[in-house]
Parts: structure tokens; sequence; C-alpha cells
């Protein structure tokens, strides 16, 4: 897709508010900050969004009891290209001391830029100023988590912040959440994102897009399989004034216990995909990890963006 509709595209959908006479009403938070709804991380995007059961440092993103399940350092970083001149991605540091768990997330939406054009009477191409308008966004995110027998709880403080053209505005909220092991197959996890935040930009107001969490993780043959690598995962989310979606899927792989090494493939589906950025439901991927690096990728596609592939890189320090 061309980057300029592309942008005026998704620059109505990154304003938190609309204008009198639009007719899609933001005012529940489901359509702004496209970027606290987007799945950043590519091994949770080819599982359909999965995300609330998930261990590793990338699990703040969905909630923040899953940074007690670092083990000692981890670091990540990941991308994606949405059209020409636009990008989004995010990164994710997190640390364990005995049973605590601390960990930073930042993700960002780069929306690029296009001319800026005055309408000639609105019956032609208009003219173009010699200036350029932008669109981008923001989320940072603080998270601490605590392990308390085989479940553990955890709590995030975080800011959004969003420019559009020569409009800039932000806001900070609070997430919580809990994750449980049931047994040594079975993980659940359940959070509420982005409470009491409400960002104001160029006039126009509204909150950020409370979301509601629960998800569940299961591995079928258990720990005690060094070969054979399988896991089903599922997520519910709601924002606040929106019809619940339901995501999942399987990671399905082989393992060497010599070499360290393993090798999975994923697909997943997202009930009422859709969205700002008109996603399809079937998700794809690939991940491979050796020692202590992995590599994941993941695909989606997507009406408004084309075709979407994320690319990430973890390091787990032991």
């Amino acid at each position: 897709m061309k980057p300029g509709p592309a942008l005026v595209a998704l620059a109505l959908t990154a304003a938190p508010a609309a204008a009198p006479a639009q007719t899609i009403d933001r005012s529940n938070g489901e359509a702004g900050a496209p970027i606290l709804q987007l799945t950043t991380t590519p091994r949770a995007a080819a599982l359909g969004g999965a995300l609330a059961a998930a261990a590793g440092v990338t699990s703040i993103f969905a909630n923040p009891a899953g940074a007690v399940t670092v083990q000692h350092l981890e670091a990540q970083l990941a991308g994606q290209t949405l059209f020409e001149g636009s990008k989004a991605g995010s990164m994710a540091l997190g640390v364990r001391l005995h049973a605590v768990g601390l960990a930073l997330g930042i993700r960002y939406l780069d929306l690029g830029s296009v001319d800026e054009v005055v309408c000639n009477g609105c019956g032609g191409r208009g003219t173009t100023t010699g200036q350029r308008l932008s669109a981008n966004e923001q989320a940072f995110a603080l998270v601490g988590a605590v392990e308390v027998g085989h479940a553990s709880v955890g709590a995030a403080v975080n800011y959004y912040a969003t420019t559009l053209a020569e409009a800039s505005g932000g806001a900070a909220s609070v997430s919580a959440g809990v994750r449980g092991r049931l047994s040594s197959k079975l993980v659940v996890g359940a959070s509420v994102q982005y409470l009491g935040g409400r960002v104001d930009v160029g006039g126009f107001g509204a909150p950020l897009p409370r979301t509601v969490r629960a998800g569940a993780e299961l591995r079928p043959l258990g720990p005690g399989h060094e070969r054979v690598h399988l896991l089903l995962a599922a997520d519910y989310s709601a924002v606040r004034g929106a019809p619940g979606r339901l995501g999942g899927g399987v990671e399905a792989g082989v393992a060497d216990p010599a070499t360290r090494l393993l090798a999975v493939a994923r697909i997943g589906y997202l009930s009422r995909a859709g969205g700002d950025f008109d996603q399809r439901p079937l998700t794809l991927g690939l991940g491979l990890r050796f020692h202590q690096v992995s590599l994941d990728y993941a695909y989606q596609g997507s009406e408004l963006l084309s075709s979407q592939h994320r690319l990430g890189l973890t390091f787990t320090g032991r």
C-alpha cells in the first residue's frame, strides 16, 4: 500500500477522539492508541495473539505477572514494516532477583510522514505547502512481579505518548495481572490493562483502551519430553465498550538436547481480527532457539497494510 493513503488512514485511528461530524464513536477507547492493541512480538502474533499465560519477558506486554518468569536476565528486540516509510516494534529487558521479577518494556509505532496539502476549493488535488506531516506513538511500561508458591502477581506503570502532525499528548495508566501453574502441563493468566489513562491531542480527548485479558497454555506431553515440543495457547481479550475477541494457536517442533537446538512451527487464529489494521484471522510463524538465543518470525495478512512480517530476537542469560 502507498504510504500517503495508509498514513492518513492510520493517523485517523491514532487520533484519540473524532470530530463531531464523524460517525465513528471513539469514546470507549477501542479506536485509540493503536500501539497498545497491536501485537508486536512475533511468537504471540503467530499464536493468534495469545500472551496472557506465556513465560518470558515479552509476556509483560499482556500480563505484568509474567515478569517473574524471566530466568536471571532476558532481552528482546522485535520489529516489522507496516508500509513504505513506517514501522512498529518492541524492546523489553527483564531481570529476576530471587522471587522478584523486574522488567522494562517499550513499544513504538512510526507511521512515517506525508506532504501537507492545502485544499483549493476541494475541487482538485490541492497545493503542497512544503511541510511534512508525521504521526507516531510510543508506549512505556515499568513492571514488577513477585512469585508466591505456584503463582505470581504483578503490576505495571504505563505511559503512552502520541504525536499527530503538530499536536501531541500523553497519558499515564496502571495495569495488574496474575499467573498460576495449575499442573506441570497447564498454566493460566489474567490481567487488566491501562486503568485510569486519558489522552488529549489537538483539542480532542478519549480514554486509553482499557483491556481485560485471560489466557492459558497447555503442554499435553508435559515437561518430560526432550525431543518433541507441543504447546497449545489461547487468549480472550476485551477492550472497554467493545465485543471481546478470542485467539489461540498451536506450537509444535523438535529439539536436540545435545546441541540445545529447538525448531518450531506455529499456526494461530484470531476471531474478530479486523480492528484498526483490518487484520486477517489466520497467523503463521516459525521459531529457532540455539543455546541462549532465539529467533522468531510471524506472518499475518492485513487488508489495510498488506502482508505483515514480524521478526524478533531474544537473548536469555542463565
